[in-house]
């Protein structure tokens, strides 16, 4: 489970937005890749080193190797995975493809190698993602991928029956299965959606009037299904106003996924709890990235143009570390 959210400000500041919802504890902390510190192997055991560096999500496996969920690289591109179960069907037999690679490695893979949409597709349309299993999941992760750049555009990728589908995100919003196409057609089902009141309607002698104001939300699915969630992410950024800077689109994020947010204890699966570890927004044209916690609320940044995209080793921050967002623009 995970919902993600695109958008552009007035001011032209892209943001991609994403809640990390899963049972199994992640531990994912903030991590810094510099440049030539993330090594992918192919099938010819030539270790591909990452050209940028890039901050994100991720949970360090052993030493060197970090598993991301999502991203921000310093060219503007940002990538973030999303769960994508009884549909995601890798193209693993094409061996004709350039790159090798892991559903778990696709995305620090797009954030280590490309600038645009454009090199994110060509770079998909030769690559061969692998049943590989995450080892300390024990399974091959089913994803699927959003992908924005600086200039505002954005992509959701999938894999179904060993099949390529690039969709142009023009929702700006994307949850988990089914796939994109099946959400879009499906918000047909809310066009009566709206923020204005309803009005009273009268039946024969009695006259209705709405209990409050909201009435013209009625209808707006409330569950943590994917679906729903689809529906209720983009019924609520649709209707967000006053969006101008990147502290206003930051903010309104946030407000957005909230609505999306899940509780510990609401969602049980066979053996555990699936719930909102972290929440992140990437903000493309300043490189800046922030984040909560389940366990703390405060926003936090880490802003990647400070880093040094050329040094020797990375780095992580624990979940203290970071600025507040709202005292770094109390300095201002």
């Amino acid at each position: 489970m995970c919902t993600s959210i695109t958008m552009t400000t007035k001011d032209q500041h892209v943001l991609l937005a994403r809640t990390m919802d899963f049972a199994v504890v992640l531990e994912a902390e903030p991590t810094f890749i510099p440049r030539n510190k993330f090594a992918f192997v192919n099938d010819e055991n030539d270790d591909r080193k990452n050209d940028y560096a890039f901050v994100g999500m991720a949970r360090q496996v052993d030493n060197g190797h970090f598993v991301f969920a999502d991203g921000l690289n310093e060219k503007g591109l940002s990538c973030a995975a999303l769960y994508f179960s009884g549909y995601a069907d890798y193209n693993s037999q094409d061996t004709s493809k350039k790159y090798t690679l892991a559903p778990h490695d696709v995305a620090p893979f797009l954030l280590s190698t490309c600038s645009t949409i454009e090199e994110v597709t060509r770079t998909m349309e030769n690559a061969q993602v692998e049943n590989t299993a995450l080892d300390f999941l024990g399974i091959v992760l089913p994803l699927h991928w959003v992908i924005t750049d600086k200039t505002g555009k954005s992509i959701v990728v999938e894999f179904t029956e060993q099949t390529l589908h690039i969709h142009e995100n023009t929702i700006g919003v994307m949850t988990n299965s089914p796939d994109y196409k099946w959400h879009t057609t499906n918000l047909r089902n809310y066009i009566g959606l709206q923020p204005e009141q309803k009005t009273e309607v009268h039946l024969k002698d009695m006259v209705m009037k709405p209990f409050g104001e909201g009435a013209g939300a009625f209808g707006l699915p409330g569950d943590f299904t994917p679906p729903s969630r689809f529906v209720r992410a983009a019924f609520l950024k649709a209707c967000l106003q006053d969006v101008q800077t990147e502290l206003d689109g930051v903010t309104s994020m946030f407000h957005v996924l909230a609505n999306v947010d899940i509780p510990k204890g609401v969602v049980k699966t066979t053996q555990a709890y699936d719930y909102t570890q972290y929440t992140s927004v990437m903000v493309n044209s300043s490189l800046n990235y922030y984040y909560k916690t389940y366990n703390n609320q405060r926003i936090r940044c880490i802003q990647l143009e400070n880093e040094d995209f050329d040094a020797t080793s990375g780095k992580i921050w624990s979940s203290g570390d970071s600025e507040d967002i709202l005292y770094r623009n109390r300095k201002k």
